[in-house]
């Protein structure tokens, strides 16, 4: 083209004329992103008005330090959402596709038994409560070897449960149930 005139979809910007940072951060992750970590800060702030616990009920490290630790990894991959979709389009994967689909009914229905069971667990405890997920999430979607479920149900729970009490000195809740059989 000798007239000066650019070839469509190279107008001024580079790719369809979206600016260099357009191009190095996903919008829709970026927005998401700032959501998750805002509520992060907010979260950290919360962490630190925790009351001050007595040596004699602490349980080897302060009540606030294993939130912050959780948020922390939180948003560090948060940090790195905004980028994920440089990595991902080389590889030919277009991470939008998902985003255009409606939302399924068993999405929401596995949020709803998550809410339900979570909401259960001042009765069931803990430890219980996620014997309870780790069967009843399986059977919702469709995995029909029993043998796997429970197996899962009864390992899961229990290396969770030594890895918290044993290594990390942290107890659980043992909720209704569980003090009834004190």
């Amino acid at each position: 083209m000798s007239n000066g005139a650019r070839p469509p979809g190279r107008e001024q910007g580079g790719a369809g004329g979206r600016s260099a940072i357009a191009r190095l951060l996903h919008p829709v992750d970026s927005v998401i992103a700032i959501g998750i970590i805002a509520f992060c800060g907010w979260l950290l702030y919360e962490t630190g008005q925790f009351d001050e616990v007595s040596f004699l009920f602490s349980q080897n490290i302060p009540p606030e330090l294993f939130p912050r630790i959780l948020i922390v990894v939180i948003i560090l991959f948060c940090l790195a959402l905004p980028f994920e979709h440089i990595l991902l389009t080389r590889k030919g994967k277009d991470i939008d596709k998902g985003r255009r689909d409606k939302v399924s009914g068993m999405t929401w229905l596995t949020m709803l038994v998550l809410v339900a069971t979570v909401s259960a667990s001042p009765l069931l405890g803990t430890y219980l409560t996620m014997v309870a997920v780790c069967i009843v999430l399986p059977l919702l979607w469709h995995e029909r070897r029993l043998h796997y479920i429970l197996a899962f149900a009864a390992v899961f729970p229990a290396a969770v449960t030594v890895l918290f009490n044993l290594v990390l000195g942290v107890f659980f809740e043992p909720g209704m149930i569980g003090i009834a059989f004190h």
